[in-house]
């Protein structure tokens, strides 16, 4: 078989990252395939697109070409621009599709006009409905919670307000997560001698969610000074907390959203795991408990995937509300980076204009970090700040499946004759161009 490895359209700005890398690439090609590359370097730009030369590749004994013509299955990270799309290929990539996302549905019926085959990597899960390739989850909270702590720092030496905060770069400016964790650990040296400013009340920073991405975040933070404290300890650190330290409060969804009133079950006797599984299946119970967390919170993290079926943690009306009353809140990091979403007012933001500014009062938005209101880190590509370390590490994780899609018969009728296991007919979108079973409600979005 012929692989193609595409390179990143200029639209995805800052974006180095590649689904194989020249170590990846080894195995591939001693099972007989062949891989063609497109080069690092744009030809209408000149800018630099993948964090590996195309030496290194060339050295694995991957050939360089512009043309991916000849490949049969085309390995890319974000979405394809619609004018880039091979007809009748087999594309792998995070399309943002199967949501109904409305940017993408022009995408997609692109790709069934061209009779694309589309295997999604979000979607490529076991038989528990874990995540099998999640590599880049955990660098979004690494490169998140980065460029939030520098927001931070940015937004208070812009009102004269000194702090070792002021000394974490963003993300982009090392590409290496080891520089990024050293510069962290400098940080909160200072801070355990010198303390967070005076001025401010003790920098409390609010995790919403426990998965992987909440996981990378807490990593980071780990460099500091840091201590974990419960839901209902957030009003007395914020009155009493000691400076020379940073607070940490990890929520879950039960301290995340609460019973509505009107809610026909006896919720005093239901322990959060069935409140949870409640949640899940009847979401149109529960109401978001963030008028608990909004007036304490410094830096507020969204870390969880959020669907139209269920409440918002943070709407324009809950802002307007509660920014009148207390204007603690400096920065919301919004990883999970779903406009109109749990954080209703966000929008997607690229690495190269990371922040916004909100004001609640008018509900406007200012793009860049001046401004009266919360900043806004909402970078739609994480990950790619740490290219190479993000990379392999994505890569290592999908070498494990690449055989099971090359062994394919890609010209079959269908997932199931092509031989393609179940983890990835799960996650396969399209095929030639027409909706696969598991994603027939998706025709209603394109109607």
């Amino acid at each position: 078989m012929t692989i193609g490895i595409r390179r990143e359209d200029l639209s995805k700005t800052g974006e180095k990252r590649v689904a194989i890398t020249p170590t990846t690439a080894l195995p591939i090609l001693a099972s007989g395939h062949r891989i063609l590359l497109q080069p690092g370097i744009h030809p209408q730009s000149q800018d630099n697109k993948r964090a590996f030369s195309d030496l290194a590749y060339q050295q694995s004994g991957v050939e360089i070409s512009e043309s991916l013509a000849e490949a049969e299955v085309v390995f890319g990270l974000k979405e394809v621009g619609i004018d880039y799309l091979l007809p009748k290929k087999t594309y792998l990539f995070f399309s943002h599709t199967h949501k109904g996302q409305i940017k993408n549905r022009p995408l997609l019926k692109a790709m069934m006009e061209k009779q694309i085959s589309l295997i999604d990597y979000e979607l490529i899960v076991d038989e528990a409905g874990r995540r099998l390739v999640t590599a880049f989850t955990y660098f979004a909270g690494y490169a998140g919670m980065t460029d939030s702590l520098w927001t931070l720092g940015k937004r208070w030496k812009m009102r004269g307000i000194d702090s070792p905060f002021a000394n974490i770069p963003q993300s982009i400016e090392r590409e290496d997560l080891a520089l990024i964790r050293q510069d962290i650990q400098a940080a909160g040296q200072q801070i355990a001698k010198i303390g967070t400013p005076a001025s401010q009340p003790p920098v409390i920073i609010v995790i919403l969610g426990t998965g992987k991405t909440s996981q990378g975040s807490q990593s980071m933070l780990a460099h500091l000074p840091i201590e974990s404290i419960s839901l209902h300890q957030l009003k007395e650190t914020f009155l009493h907390g000691d400076r020379k330290k940073v607070y940490q409060c990890v929520l879950e969804v039960s301290d995340m959203f609460r019973w509505k009133s009107d809610s026909p079950y006896d919720h005093q006797n239901i322990d959060d795991k069935n409140a949870y599984a409640i949640y899940l299946r009847e979401p149109q119970y529960f109401e978001s408990n963030l008028d608990q967390i909004f007036p304490y919170a410094t830096i507020l993290m969204n870390c969880i995937l959020w669907g139209p079926d269920y409440p918002r943690l943070l709407t324009r009306d809950d802002a307007e509300i509660w920014w009148n009353n207390h204007k603690t809140l400096e920065v919301i990091g919004d990883i999970t980076c779903d406009p109109e979403g749990a954080i209703q007012f966000s929008k997607e933001t690229w690495i190269n204009d990371p922040v916004f500014v909100y004001n609640p009062e008018n509900r406007s938005s200012t793009n860049g970090l001046g401004g009266q209101g919360i900043a806004v880190m909402a970078v739609t590509n994480l990950p790619c700040e740490f290219p190479g370390d993000a990379s392999e590490q994505f890569s290592s994780e999908l070498s494990k499946l690449i055989v099971d899609v090359t062994n394919a018969d890609h010209g079959a009728e269908s997932p199931e004759a092509a031989g393609l296991p179940e983890a990835i007919r799960k996650a396969t979108i399209l095929w030639k161009g027409k909706l696969t079973e598991p994603y027939l409600y998706m025709q209603a979005y394109l109607e």
